[in-house]
C-alpha cells in the first residue's frame, strides 16, 4: 500500500525502537501458549486505569497461588481471596468482579479462550463489550493481544500521539481506532508492534519533559 501518514509514523517507531518484543515479550510474541493467552486477557482487566507494575504485582500473586487461569478463577465461591490477590491493582471493589465476570463469561459459554477465539471479530467485540466493567480499549485489548484478533488499540498514549503529531481532527475513540485501521496493512503483527511501539515512545515523551522541569 502507498505509505500514508499513519503508516510512515509506525515505520519510523519501528526504525527507531526495533521489534516491540524487546519491550513486551510476551504480549507481542508470534506464537502464544493457552496459559500466556489468560494471563493477557486477565491481566487486560487488572491494567484498568493502573500502571504495569501495579498490574504484574497482582499476576504475580494469582500465580503464586495457582490461580492465574480463566477457569479457576471462575471456579471461585467467593471474591474474598481474589480480592485481596490483585489489591495492588486498585479499585478492589469493582476490579474483582469485572475479572470474575470475563472469566466466567468465557469458560461456562465457550469453555476455554481457545473456542472464544473462534468467534468472528465483530461478535467477539460484542459479547465482551456487553461484560460489566468493558469497555472499548480493554475488549480490543484482549482481542488483539491474547485472541490475535486484527483490531487496533486506542488509549490514552495513541491519542497522545495523533494530537502531538496534528493528524486528528476528533478523540473519540471510535474515530480514531478507523483510523489507524483505514490507513495500515492488514497485519496482526503489525498492529500489536504498532500499539506497542506507541506506548513505548509517548512514555518515553513524558520522560523527557519530566527531566527537564
Amino acid at each position: 500500500m502507498e505509505t500514508n501518514k499513519i503508516y510512515q509514523i509506525y515505520l519510523d517507531l519501528a526504525k527507531k525502537h526495533g521489534s516491540s518484543e524487546k519491550f513486551w515479550p510476551q504480549w507481542c510474541k508470534a506464537k502464544k501458549s493457552v496459559n500466556l493467552r489468560e494471563k493477557i486477557a486477565i491481566g487486560a482487566i487488572l491494567t484498568q486505569r493502573t500502571t504495569w507494575h501495579n498490574a504484574s504485582l497482582a499476576l504475580a500473586n494469582l500465580k503464586k497461588t495457582g490461580l492465574l487461569s480463566l477457569r479457576k478463577i471462575a471456579n471461585l465461591t467467593d471474591l474474598v481471596k481474589l480480592t485481596d490477590l490483585i489489591r495492588s491493582a486498585g479499585f478492589y471493589q469493582s476490579k474483582p468482579k469485572r475479572l470474575f465476570e470475563l472469566c466466567s463469561f468465557i469458560t461456562k459459554q465457550y469453555g476455554n479462550l481457545g473456542n472464544f477465539s473462534k468467534e468472528d471479530l465483530k461478535t467477539a467485540r460484542e459479547k465482551l463489550l456487553s461484560l460489566n466493567g468493558i469497555g472499548p480499549e480493554t475488549a480490543d485489548t484482549i482481542l488483539l493481544y491474547a485472541m490475535d484478533k486484527l483490531t487496533f488499540v486506542i488509549d490514552e498514549y495513541t491519542k497522545r500521539l495523533v494530537k502531538r503529531k496534528g493528524l486528528i481532527t476528533s478523540l473519540a475513540y471510535d474515530y480514531l481506532k478507523s483510523l489507524f485501521e483505514e490507513n495500515l496493512p492488514l497485519d496482526v503483527k503489525l498492529y500489536q508492534d504498532f500499539h506497542t511501539l506507541i506506548i513505548i515512545e509517548e512514555k518515553g515523551k513524558v520522560g523527557s519533559m519530566m527531566r527537564r522541569m
